[in-house]
């Protein structure tokens, strides 16, 4: 998706990001980052979530993290943190994101889940756990060049 149909932009932000998401998220919301993986990275995560709090910690609602090394290598680990306690990991795996080259993800918000695609592809559904309503705050965090992060809007019938 090209920056130019995005309607609210964010470019180059410094890494931790934590930005509020003006309006929230509705459903046909779509977040589309774009970013490069620097070659020694370990990891990084995107946070959907509810607040900025680092102690305690918000909930998040939706925490997707591309891995590269270790034990979980080459595997996007997706999660819910609530009250301070992770949730169940969902684990997606092949990883579409690599060290050393540019990405896109998308996450478009619809009624009941987030659907994901990365560099063009669908790559995973990921339902809520935590009501919309209550996701206002976008984090990243790790090992992450983010070049823009930008919203669209469209409505989408419940």
């Amino acid at each position: 998706m090209s920056v130019n149909d995005l309607k609210r932009t964010i470019l180059d932000p410094a890494i931790p990001y934590v930005g509020t998401i003006l309006g929230g998220l509705e459903p046909g919301t779509m977040v589309v980052i774009h970013g490069t993986v620097p070659n020694d990275a370990d990891r990084f995560q995107i946070d959907f979530q509810c607040g900025s709090s680092t102690s305690p910690r918000s909930d998040v609602a939706f925490h997707f993290n591309p891995r590269f090394k270790g034990w979980y290598w080459g595997q996007i680990i997706c999660n819910t943190l609530e009250n301070q306690t992770w949730g169940w990991e969902e684990k997606t795996y092949p990883m579409p994101i690599a060290p050393g080259k540019p990405f896109e993800v998308i996450f478009l918000v619809l009624p009941h889940k987030f659907q994901v695609s990365s560099n063009g592809k669908f790559l995973l559904s990921y339902k809520h756990r935590i009501n919309l309503d209550k996701i206002d705050t976008l984090g990243i965090y790790g090992t992450v060049r983010i070049n823009t992060i930008g919203f669209v809007y469209e409505t989408v019938s419940q």
